[in-house]
């Protein structure tokens, strides 16, 4: 069927079944598919189509691009969250993750900490470095709807790594990144995933309402069970496993940034003022 305006000089037809039919007597036009938009002609010595990008030129341009309405991440429990990444990754050099819910009878946004396996190695010389994360998303509760996830990248810099963006190409929502983590603060790092496309967020106060310090001492001793360890030892080429533990009491308060009043550290860094997808 053909898209009638008066407009076009190059008309546009859809291909809404597969008895469409072949409009032999107009020698240029466009045929939108499920597969694509093709340039189609009718020619003396043949019959073409031939997949484009661009549309015809009489029709407006358009960019991708995502406005954002996601409910604000609260700064306690982001606080919460790096508290428990900082607890493993100090103690075992892991990553961690944790799955954001929104709650939609309470209308709130909840933490799913995941079973979860970070993959770590051993080198010769006593240091330990994260390979991998792994773990599987439980089925959520019927009140619950998946909106994205946080992760840590321990010591390395806050990033979308090769394997996050794999991870993440069926996975719409907030991916947020949590790097350098022995630092205070630590590197936040945010993208949303939509239709396997991806947006970067660079104005984090958009979808985290603020960071002051990491609360260790408020992270739940079964979020911190949930992870598992699993230890490349490059001297034997053996695996060891592990279940984290909380190992000593939080150092929250006695460390520079880390003090027990939240109004007296200091604010999240403030990222560039304007969204651009």
């Amino acid at each position: 069927m053909p898209w009638d305006s008066d407009q076009l000089q190059t008309p546009i037809y859809l291909k809404i079944d597969d008895d469409f039919v072949w409009p032999e007597t107009v020698p240029v036009f466009h045929l939108l598919t499920r597969d694509g938009l093709f340039l189609c002609r009718n020619h003396p010595f043949f019959r073409s189509s031939v997949r484009v990008e661009n549309g015809p030129t009489e029709l407006a341009a358009h960019a991708p691009r995502l406005i954002l309405n996601y409910p604000k991440l609260p700064r306690p429990l982001l606080e919460q969250i790096v508290g428990f990444f900082s607890i493993i990754g100090r103690q075992y050099s892991s990553e961690a993750t944790v799955l954001l819910a929104w709650d939609k009878t309470a209308r709130k946004i909840e933490v799913i900490v995941p079973e979860q396996i970070g993959v770590v190695c051993a080198s010769a010389y006593g240091q330990s470095y994260p390979l991998e994360l792994h773990y599987e998303i439980p089925p959520p509760a019927p009140n619950l709807l998946l909106i994205g996830d946080i992760h840590s990248h321990v010591d390395a810099a806050a990033y979308a790594s090769g394997m996050d963006k794999a991870d993440e190409e069926f996975r719409p929502g907030l991916h947020l990144v949590v790097g350098r983590i022995q630092d205070e603060p630590p590197e936040f790092h945010c993208e949303i995933t939509v239709d396997r496309a991806r947006f970067r967020v660079l104005d984090l106060s958009v979808v985290i309402a603020g960071y002051r310090c990491r609360r260790e001492n408020l992270v739940p001793e079964d979020w911190i069970t949930k992870v598992t360890v699993k230890t490349w030892n490059s001297c034997s080429g053996t695996y060891s496993f592990r279940r984290a533990v909380r190992a000593q009491p939080s150092i929250e308060a006695n460390s520079p940034g880390h003090s027990g009043n939240p109004d007296s550290d200091p604010l999240l860094p403030t990222a560039p003022p304007a969204f651009k997808p």
